[in-house]
């Protein structure tokens, strides 16, 4: 059980955490490294943290680690279900000592959560390096605000698993935080079918098949790619604010274009 000691007149936390002892202590954090001076937008992704407007990838190898973490921790917890169902099972029989056994060699959560735990931080640690790398290039980084759930998004029961640890806000918290230090600028845009829209035209036109976008006129996209174009023009985009509902923003667009119909835009 975790046992916690601050020291209030040292400014000083000590934390006693099992047979480990972190100490931690505040200090003024010094100036970042000097920043680009383009402005990208960047998509967050899957396969890579980042995919930036210039088509520059950031981040590579964190859809892997996820993947890994995520199957592992399915065929853990689907392997203990089954234990708990045998545990209860000889309880409820009578036979306690071996149901105490069960439940103390086979149940407990030190493994699940150390794999957790260096999960979390491999990723952390590829986010952070992603978004130093695109601090790097841009003195304004514009990037899509997923702090709120897509409407009528339904994703695959295993792609939500993988992307559960990724939804916490890991990448944009690594951005936000990097163009803080840096003094940069993070600047979030509504991202409502940009990953939908033709970066030629900025019209509901195309369409998306897995990771490539296949353009109106022929030419065929990295999907992530075609969706940082379409952040970077949202930017500049006065009729869409960060705020506007996702249906204004389809009938935005559809307005745009000529001779639009309802299956473009859905």
């Amino acid at each position: 059980m975790a046992r916690m000691l601050i020291l209030s007149c040292k400014n000083l936390r000590i934390i006693v955490k099992d047979d480990v002892i972190e100490i931690h202590y505040a200090f003024k954090k010094p100036p970042g490294r000097p920043v680009g001076a383009d402005v990208i937008a960047v998509d967050k992704g899957y396969t890579e943290a980042f995919v930036d407007s210039d088509g520059d990838t950031h981040g590579m190898g964190l859809g892997k680690i996820m993947t890994e973490y995520s199957g592992k921790a399915s065929k853990t917890a689907k392997a203990r279900n089954k234990l708990h169902a045998l545990e209860k099972k000889h309880r409820e029989a009578g036979h306690t000592a071996k149901a105490d056994r069960i439940k103390t060699n086979n149940l407990g959560t030190k493994k699940i959560n150390a794999r957790k735990n260096k999960a979390q931080k491999r990723i952390r640690n590829i986010a952070f390096k992603a978004a130093h790398s695109v601090v790097d290039k841009a003195s304004l980084v514009i990037s899509e605000d997923l702090s709120r759930p897509i409407a009528k998004k339904k994703p695959q029961k295993k792609y939500n698993r993988k992307m559960s640890a990724w939804a916490k806000g890991t990448l944009a918290e690594a951005l936000e935080s990097t163009t803080q230090q840096a003094k940069a600028r993070n600047v979030l845009v509504n991202a409502a079918y940009t990953s939908q829209m033709d970066s030629n035209t900025h019209l509901l036109e195309g369409k998306r098949v897995g990771d490539k976008f296949h353009c109106a006129n022929g030419d065929v996209l990295q999907a992530d790619f075609n969706a940082a174009l379409n952040l970077r023009h949202r930017y500049f985009d006065h009729e869409i604010t960060l705020y506007t509902p996702h249906r204004e923003v389809r009938r935005i667009l559809l307005a745009r274009s000529s001779g639009a119909t309802m299956r473009q835009g859905a």
